[in-house]
Protein backbone atom coordinates (compact mmCIF):
# COMPACT_ATOMS: atom_id res chain seq x y z
CA UNK A 1 0.00 0.00 0.00
CA UNK A 2 1.21 3.34 -0.46
CA UNK A 3 2.68 5.66 2.17
CA UNK A 4 -1.15 6.73 3.43
CA UNK A 5 -2.42 6.46 6.57
CA UNK A 6 -5.58 5.05 7.81
CA UNK A 7 -7.14 8.77 7.94
CA UNK A 8 -6.04 9.60 4.90
CA UNK A 9 -7.21 6.43 3.27
CA UNK A 10 -10.48 6.82 4.85
CA UNK A 11 -11.10 10.71 4.12
CA UNK A 12 -10.22 9.90 0.14
CA UNK A 13 -13.03 6.73 0.58
CA UNK A 14 -15.52 9.52 1.77
CA UNK A 15 -14.67 11.66 -0.95
CA UNK A 16 -15.05 8.73 -3.67
CA UNK A 17 -18.40 8.08 -1.99
CA UNK A 18 -19.16 11.43 -2.49
CA UNK A 19 -18.56 11.66 -6.12
CA UNK A 20 -20.29 8.41 -6.49
CA UNK A 21 -23.35 9.29 -5.50
CA UNK A 22 -23.22 13.08 -7.18
CA UNK A 23 -22.35 11.69 -10.41
CA UNK A 24 -25.19 8.32 -10.34
CA UNK A 25 -27.28 11.43 -9.34
CA UNK A 26 -26.52 13.66 -12.35
CA UNK A 27 -26.93 10.52 -14.75
CA UNK A 28 -30.37 9.97 -13.38
CA UNK A 29 -31.21 13.51 -14.01
CA UNK A 30 -30.22 13.49 -17.48
CA UNK A 31 -32.22 10.43 -18.14
CA UNK A 32 -35.29 12.22 -16.89
CA UNK A 33 -34.56 15.32 -18.56
CA UNK A 34 -33.93 13.74 -21.92
CA UNK A 35 -37.06 11.40 -21.36
CA UNK A 36 -39.50 14.48 -20.75
CA UNK A 37 -37.82 16.44 -23.73
CA UNK A 38 -38.60 13.52 -26.25
CA UNK A 39 -42.03 13.26 -24.31
CA UNK A 40 -42.42 16.85 -24.36
CA UNK A 41 -42.11 16.48 -28.42
CA UNK A 42 -44.00 13.36 -28.79
CA UNK A 43 -47.17 14.31 -27.23
CA UNK A 44 -47.31 17.25 -29.74
CA UNK A 45 -47.19 20.08 -26.45
CA UNK A 46 -45.79 22.55 -29.37
CA UNK A 47 -45.32 22.28 -33.18
CA UNK A 48 -42.31 20.47 -34.25
CA UNK A 49 -40.81 23.08 -36.97
CA UNK A 50 -37.09 22.47 -37.53
CA UNK A 51 -35.50 24.83 -34.91
CA UNK A 52 -37.67 22.89 -32.38
CA UNK A 53 -36.36 19.41 -34.11
CA UNK A 54 -32.59 21.10 -34.27
CA UNK A 55 -32.61 21.66 -30.52
CA UNK A 56 -33.63 18.51 -29.48
CA UNK A 57 -30.93 16.69 -31.42
CA UNK A 58 -28.56 19.06 -30.16
CA UNK A 59 -29.96 18.65 -26.13
CA UNK A 60 -29.94 15.27 -26.98
CA UNK A 61 -26.43 14.51 -27.95
CA UNK A 62 -25.39 16.86 -25.47
CA UNK A 63 -27.03 14.57 -22.58
CA UNK A 64 -25.67 11.75 -24.13
CA UNK A 65 -22.45 13.05 -24.24
CA UNK A 66 -22.81 14.12 -20.36
CA UNK A 67 -24.23 11.13 -19.65
CA UNK A 68 -21.16 9.11 -20.84
CA UNK A 69 -18.61 11.00 -19.02
CA UNK A 70 -20.59 10.78 -15.56
CA UNK A 71 -20.23 7.13 -16.69
CA UNK A 72 -16.78 7.32 -16.99
CA UNK A 73 -16.50 8.78 -13.44
CA UNK A 74 -18.22 6.22 -12.42
CA UNK A 75 -15.48 3.57 -13.59
CA UNK A 76 -13.26 5.66 -12.04
CA UNK A 77 -14.09 5.54 -8.65
CA UNK A 78 -14.93 1.96 -9.08
CA UNK A 79 -11.58 1.18 -10.22
CA UNK A 80 -10.15 3.33 -7.47
CA UNK A 81 -12.62 1.46 -5.19
CA UNK A 82 -10.93 -1.89 -6.53
CA UNK A 83 -7.26 -0.33 -6.15
CA UNK A 84 -7.97 0.00 -1.88
CA UNK A 85 -9.43 -3.45 -1.57
CA UNK A 86 -6.23 -4.85 -3.41
CA UNK A 87 -3.57 -2.58 -1.26
CA UNK A 88 -2.71 -0.68 -4.10
CA UNK A 89 -4.66 2.45 -3.95
CA UNK A 90 -2.03 5.81 -4.31
CA UNK A 91 0.85 4.07 -5.78
CA UNK A 92 1.31 5.12 -9.63
CA UNK A 93 -0.18 2.41 -11.98
CA UNK A 94 2.63 3.33 -14.64
CA UNK A 95 5.96 3.71 -12.30
CA UNK A 96 5.11 2.51 -9.05
CA UNK A 97 5.81 5.52 -6.83
CA UNK A 98 3.59 6.78 -4.21
CA UNK A 99 0.94 9.59 -5.40
CA UNK A 100 1.09 12.40 -3.73
CA UNK A 101 -1.75 12.83 -1.13
CA UNK A 102 -2.63 16.27 -2.58
CA UNK A 103 -3.13 14.94 -5.99
CA UNK A 104 -5.41 12.52 -4.40
CA UNK A 105 -7.24 14.88 -2.08
CA UNK A 106 -7.63 16.97 -5.92
CA UNK A 107 -8.14 13.55 -7.61
CA UNK A 108 -9.15 10.28 -5.75
CA UNK A 109 -9.74 8.38 -8.21
CA UNK A 110 -5.89 9.26 -9.90
CA UNK A 111 -4.05 6.15 -10.92
CA UNK A 112 -0.90 7.51 -12.03
CA UNK A 113 1.78 10.16 -10.07
CA UNK A 114 2.16 13.76 -11.93
CA UNK A 115 4.96 13.11 -13.92
CA UNK A 116 3.87 9.66 -15.52
CA UNK A 117 0.11 11.43 -16.13
CA UNK A 118 2.07 14.11 -18.01
CA UNK A 119 4.07 11.65 -19.99
CA UNK A 120 0.57 9.84 -20.71
CA UNK A 121 -0.90 12.99 -21.77
CA UNK A 122 1.93 14.13 -23.85
CA UNK A 123 1.68 10.76 -25.75
CA UNK A 124 -1.70 11.11 -25.67
CA UNK A 125 -1.99 14.33 -27.90
CA UNK A 126 0.88 12.53 -30.10
CA UNK A 127 -1.34 10.22 -31.17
Amino acid sequence: MSGLNQEQIEHLGRLMDERWTREFGEIRSLLASGGELQQHTALGQREADTSDEALLNSLSATNQALIQQNLQDVRDVAAARQRLAAGTYGECTDCGADIDYRRLLAYPTAKRCIDCQRTHEQRKGQR
